[in-house]
């Protein structure tokens, strides 16, 4: 049997759906005697729509060059060769690359590659007791540390390193750990996938259990109540209140109710924590605002396309705001995400501090009811 030590990096993972534009691998046999060193196929990904991150901070090869290469269906019958053929395939954290060809045979409506393989994450964490990155449990087994990084090839050399180091440390063979915990190997049967110790599932069917043990968790969550806040913090919206749970649920289902100029058109909109977190019901408004405007609110600031800044003063001080540090750094990585202060984003709701101050305050209660999705909602409340 060969081993086949693969990588996969992605242009994009939008909806969880890997897209392919490289698989790195390596071959040895099972003492780890090298067959072939390591190598890339780089590939086409063939989509309009790249992330970003990707190509500003961890793409191997120019996005010009990677173009020019065949698309995954023009090279499924090397790949599917190269897994397929007596193999055991070795990744690190396996089962998510693994699941990112068969999303690109899926694509394509090409014959699910039938796929052996052991995870190398899983067998360090074993050994270590701790999970880590690739880089971190290179540097600590094999006592070096990696110089390229999210390369395909390299980090399927780095695994293959790692699995031979932790198994001569280890005096045991991959063999031996397969038979001692089948929860290190796995295997594919066509669309489905997993590890040996479980029931084998597609990746639609693993999101919708994951979705659902989140509701189950979420549901005993809310069974226990509402946190109280102090009569002075009735305004506020705080983690695990009613007030947070109903923001949540008002920002899914919000709809336009007036007539705007549509200053917000296609815009993901976020605030400052210093304004957010003090003003409930001026947030409820804001969010219906920036809706009949075109856009959309976010609290994850990082997902924003505007942000809003609002200059808290406590004790003398400005109030540190957490929201707008990850903006800054999502800036310098190359995101583009504008930001304005508070003031100029009331103009471009058509309002004033003053008009919003002034707004009914409504009833939010109907909220309550399971019908608004509240599924979805706990990522935020």
């Amino acid at each position: 049997m060969k081993y086949i030590f693969f990588d996969v990096e992605c242009a994009s993972c939008e909806n969880g759906r890997g897209r392919l534009y490289s698989l790195g691998y390596m071959i040895t046999d099972e003492n780890f005697n090298i067959i072939e060193n390591e190598k890339d196929i780089l590939i086409n990904p063939n989509i309009d729509k790249w992330d970003w991150y990707v190509v500003k901070k961890m793409m191997a090869y120019p996005k010009k060059e990677v173009q020019k290469y065949p698309k995954f269906d023009e090279q499924y019958n090397r790949i599917k060769s190269l897994l397929e053929d007596d193999s055991l395939v070795f990744g690190y954290n396996v089962s998510c690359d693994v699941s990112y060809v068969l999303d690109e045979c899926e694509r394509y409506n090409l014959e699910p590659i039938k796929i052996n393989y052991f995870d190398v994450q899983r067998l360090e964490i074993k050994a270590s007791g701790k999970r880590k990155s690739l880089g971190k449990a290179y540097e600590l087994w094999c006592k070096n540390v990696p110089t390229i990084v999210h390369r395909s090839d390299a980090d399927a050399r780095l695994t293959f390193e790692l699995a031979k180091e932790i198994c001569k440390s280890e005096q045991k063979t991959i063999q031996e750990f397969m038979e001692e915990d089948e929860a290190l190997s796995g295997r594919t049967g066509g669309f489905k996938y997993g590890f040996n110790d479980e029931e084998l599932r597609t990746k639609a069917e693993r999101e919708a259990t994951r979705e659902a043990d989140k509701l189950k968790r979420y549901i005993k969550k809310l069974k226990k109540g509402f946190r109280k806040l102090e009569e002075e913090k009735t305004d506020y919206l705080v983690k695990g209140s009613k007030n947070n749970f109903l923001f949540a649920r008002h920002i899914r289902n919000v709809v336009p109710k007036t007539i705007r100029a549509q200053t917000l058109k296609d815009k993901k909109v976020s605030l400052s924590k210093n304004y957010e977190t003090y003003h409930f019901t001026n947030m409820m408004n804001i969010v219906q605002l920036i809706c009949d405007c075109g856009g959309k609110y976010v609290r994850k600031a990082t997902e924003a396309d505007l942000f809003v800044r609002y200059h808290l003063i406590k004790n003398g001080e400005e109030e540190h705001c957490s929201k707008y540090e990850y903006v800054q750094k999502e800036i310098e990585r190359g995101k583009k995400i504008e930001v304005v202060e508070f003031e100029e984003f009331l103009k471009m709701l058509g309002t004033t501090e003053e008009e919003l101050n002034a707004l009914s305050t409504k009833n939010y209660e109907y909220l309550l009811d399971g019908k608004y999705n509240f599924e979805n909602q706990y990522k935020g409340e």
